[in-house]
């Protein structure tokens, strides 16, 4: 059984107005989240790990 197709909603007026502002300010914050110090702590992720990582692949239960 076929589902039918729905209409897709069309902003007008001041909630067009309000969507696309807030669209371009979301653009402009677009790649400001500093991910320095996350990236700093697992950096050496895989050397420091790199004994247990090669065991479980051995092992076959590592996932990637």
């Amino acid at each position: 059984m076929a589902l039918p197709i729905s209409n897709i909603p069309i902003l007008t007026g001041k909630a067009a107005e309000s969507f696309v502002k807030s669209a371009k300010e979301a653009e402009g914050r677009r790649g400001s989240i500093d991910f320095s110090r996350q990236y700093a702590e697992w950096s050496g992720f895989d050397m420091r790990n790199a004994a247990r990582i090669a065991k479980l692949r051995a092992e076959g239960k590592w996932p990637f």
